[in-house]
C-alpha cells in the first residue's frame, strides 16, 4: 500500500485515494526491495573519521513535499486509466514552514533503528529501512525518490528521468556542481562506474542483495556527456525509476574504494565517498553509527547536525527508550507496540504497509540443497497448518493484520474474489504429513530459524505446536539474533523454514516477486515453476489497473498450487519521531530522507 505520512494534520479519505490514483497513473510496474541484511563482516573494532570539508557550491536546495489539493474521488468500481509514459520532473515547491533554513540549524538526534546493516557500502546491503537503507541515503543519497505524498518517482539527487514511448530507454539528467564528500564531481562517469560495480557482485554479495537483479536488466549504459546517462535496457519496464531509487541509485565514488583497498574497507569508512547531506563520524558495529551534517550539502543547509542510529533489541525497549526520551526517533515493526504508540498519542509518523511481510520462507531446494520441504506436501502441510489469527493472538494479542493471502484487504489492487485466504485444515495437513512419512525416507523433523526478539519468540512457539499439531517434529532455532537469522538463510543456505517477509507493496509488486523466478540472482529459496515465471512476466508488462491486478491474481493461483512460502500476516512498519521534528521525507521501501528535517524550537 502507498506510504503515507501521519503528522498532526489529517489526511482525508480522498487524499489517500488521490494518490493511489496518482500512484498507478504515473507507472504501471514499480519494484520494492526486501527486507533483510547480513553482518558476516564486522571488521575489527569501531571506525572513527574526521569529517572532510570541500568547496563545492551548493544547487538551489531541494524542494520537498508538494501541497495537497483535493480532486473527485474516483469510482471504487473503475479501476484508473491506463498510464502515460513514466517520466519523472522536478518535484513540485515544499509547503510553506515544512523544510530546512539556515535559521533552524542545529541540535541532534537518536534514532533506533529495526536491525543493524551489513555494512555502509550499499552492495553488502539487501535494501529497505528495515536494514540500513536510512542510514546509507545520509551519506549517499539517492537519485530517485519516491514522492509518498503522489505516489510518483521524482528527481533527487538527479535533476530528471524520462522514457521513450516503449519504456526500453531511459535518460538520466544530473545536477551541475554535485560533487562526492572528496571533491571528486558526480558526473555520467561517476554513475556508470558506480552501477557497473553491480554487475561483479560475488556469489556472497549477489545471494543477500536482490539489486544486482534488476540492474542486469540494463544491457548498455552510454555517456551522451558529462551529465547526462542513457539506459537501454533488455525489454520493456516502465518500473525502472525503482532502480534509482534503491541501493543502485546511492552513487558511490569508486575511486574512494581504491583508495581504501577494496570493498571491505570502504564498508566500514565510506567517508568521501558519498554525495549525501551527512558524512561518516563513527561506525562501530553492534553499537553506533554516527553522521555529522556536511556543510557544503549541493541541496543547501542541512539542519540536524548529527545523527546517531543504534539497534534497541525488540521493539518494545525500542518503544521504551523513545518514550524516556533516549531516542527521538524509532523504527516500530510490532503491532502490538505500533498500536500502544497510536494509544499513546505518538502519530507523527511514516506509515508502510508491507503486503506479505509475514512469512514463513521456506526452502525448496536452494543452492542444491535437499530439504524435506522440496516435497511439495509438505509446503501444503505448513499453509494448512499455520492458522494466521492463532500466530497474530500469540505474537500480537490479536493487534495484527493475520492473512495468508498474497494481498491484504486494504491493498488498493485486493479484490476478495481474486485474493481470497486459504482457508487452514488441520486434519489434511496430519494426512499429508502422514503420507510422506510412511514412504520412509523422512521421520517427520524439521527446522524453524527465527530470531530473538520476544514477539518472535512468541510467534514461533505457537507455530511450533500448530505444526506439531500435525505431526512435524519441530526444532525452533531462535537464539540468534537478526543478523543470525539472516545468515543462515541468505550467506549458508541452511534453513528448512524461516521467519521471514517479502514486503509487497502496491507501487512495487514486481521485484519482490522476481526473487520467485527460476533465474533470478536474487532467489533465495530454489522455488521455480515456469507458470510462476509467466505470470511474474506479465506483471512487468503490465499496462493499467487491471492488467496489473490480473497479473497479481495470476501469481497468486499459481502460489496456491506450488506454495513456494507461506504468509501469515500484512505488517505495518511505523517510524515515529518526536512532535518537534519535522520535514522527514518518506520514500520506497521503507526508506527515510533526513536532508531537509529539523528540530522545531
Amino acid at each position: 500500500m502507498l506510504t503515507r505520512k501521519i503528522s498532526t494534520r489529517r489526511i482525508s479519505t480522498k487524499r489517500k485515494m488521490q494518490a493511489l490514483v496518482a500512484l498507478i497513473l504515473s507507472l504501471s510496474l514499480i519494484a520494492a526491495a526486501c527486507g533483510s541484511d547480513d553482518d558476516d563482516d564486522e571488521g575489527t573494532g569501531p571506525v572513527e573519521v574526521e569529517t572532510p570539508t570541500t568547496q563545492a557550491a551548493p544547487d538551489e536546495p531541494e524542494s520537498s513535499d508538494e501541497p495537497e489539493a483535493e480532486t473527485p474521488e474516483p469510482s471504487e468500481t473503475s479501476p484508473p486509466a491506463t498510464p502515460p509514459p513514466t517520466t519523472t520532473t522536478e518535484p513540485p515547491p515544499a509547503a510553506a514552514g515544512d523544510e530546512c533554513t539556515e535559521a533552524l540549524r542545529g541540535g541532534s538526534i537518536t534514532m533506533g533503528v529495526f536491525s543493524e546493516t551489513a555494512g555502509l557500502d550499499p552492495t553488502v546491503t539487501s535494501g529497505s529501512g528495515v536494514t540500513g537503507m536510512i542510514e546509507l541515503m545520509t551519506l549517499y543519497d539517492v537519485l530517485i525518490r519516491l514522492d509518498s505524498d503522489t505516489g510518483q518517482y521524482v528527481p533527487h539527487l538527479a535533476e530528471s528521468l524520462e522514457s521513450n514511448d516503449d519504456y526500453t530507454v531511459w535518460t538520466l539528467g544530473l545536477r551541475e556542481g554535485v560533487q562526492f564528500g572528496n571533491g571528486d564531481p558526480l558526473d555520467a562517469d561517476a554513475v556508470i562506474a558506480s552501477l557497473n560495480r553491480w554487475s561483479n557482485l560475488d556469489a556472497s554479495i549477489g545471494q543477500r542483495n536482490q539489486s544486482n537483479a534488476f540492474v542486469s536488466f540494463i544491457t548498455e549504459m552510454t555517456k551522451v556527456d558529462d551529465l547526462t546517462v542513457q539506459f537501454t535496457l533488455d525489454s520493456p519496464w516502465a518500473g525502472f525509476p525503482y532502480t534509482l531509487s534503491d541501493e543502485p541509485g546511492m552513487i558511490v565514488n569508486v575511486n574512494v574504494i581504491e583508495e581504501r583497498g577494496g570493498v571491505a574497507e570502504f564498508s566500514r569508512n565510506p567517508t568521501g565517498g558519498g554525495a549525501g547531506p551527512y558524512e561518516l563520524v563513527r561506525y562501530a558495529p553492534q553499537e553506533e553509527i554516527v553522521v555529522r551534517a556536511k556543510d557544503d550539502y549541493w541541496g543547501g543547509p542541512v539542519c540536524i547536525e548529527e545523527i546517531k542510529f543504534v539497534r534497541v533489541p525488540g521493539a518494545p525497549a525500542t518503544y521504551d527508550a523513545f518514550q524516556n526520551d533516549e531516542l527521538q526517533v524509532a523504527f516500530l515493526r510490532e503491532p502490538r507496540v505500533i498500536a500502544e504508540a497510536r494509544e499513546n498519542g505518538d502519530t507523527n509518523a511514516l506509515v508502510f504497509l508491507k503486503n506479505t511481510g509475514g512469512v514463513v520462507m521456506i526452502n525448496n531446494g536452494v543452492r542444491g540443497s535437499t530439504p524435506p520441504t522440496t516435497d511439495l506436501r509438505l509446503r501444503r502441510a505448513i499453509m494448512l497448518a499455520l492458522e494466521p489469527s492463532v500466530l497474530d493472538d500469540r505474537a500480537n494479542e490479536g493487534t495484527g493484520r493475520p492473512t495468508n493471502a498474497l494481498l491484504d484487504a486494504g491493498s488498493f489492487y485486493y479484490d476478495a474474489d481474486l485474493f481470497a485466504q486459504v482457508p487452514t485444515d488441520a486434519d489434511e495437513a496430519a494426512r499429508l504429513v502422514e503420507e510422506v512419512k510412511a514412504e520412509g525416507n523422512w521421520d517427520g523433523s524439521i527446522r524453524l530459524h527465527c530470531h530473538n526478539a520476544p514477539s518472535r519468540i512468541d510467534w514461533a512457539l505457537a507455530a511450533e505446536a500448530l505444526l506439531e499439531s500435525v505431526g512435524f517434529d519441530v526444532e525452533v532455532l531462535n537464539d540468534g539474533t537478526i543478523l543470525d537469522l539472516i545468515s543462515a538463510v541468505l550467506v549458508n543456505a541452511d534453513y528448512d523454514l524461516a521467519c521471514w517477509g517479502f514486503n509487497l507493496d502496491d507501487e512495487t509488486p514486481y521485484i519482490p516477486l522476481l526473487q520467485h523466478t527460476c533465474t533470478s540472482r536474487s532467489n533465495r529459496t530454489g522455488y521455480c515453476d515456469e507458470s510462476m515465471d509467466a505470470a511474474i512476466a506479465q506483471l512487468r508488462l503490465a499496462g493499467n489497473y487491471g492488467e496489473t491486478q490480473a497479473a497479481l491474481a495470476e501469481v497468486w493461483r499459481v502460489w496456491q498450487e506450488t506454495i513456494p512460502s507461506v504468509a501469515y500476516e500484512t505488517t505495518e512498519e511505523y517510524v515515529v519521531f518526536k512532535d518537534n521534528i519535522k520535514g522527514v521525507v518518506g520514500t520506497q521501501a521503507s526508506g527515510i530522507l533526513f536532508h531537509n528535517a529539523f528540530i522545531e524550537q
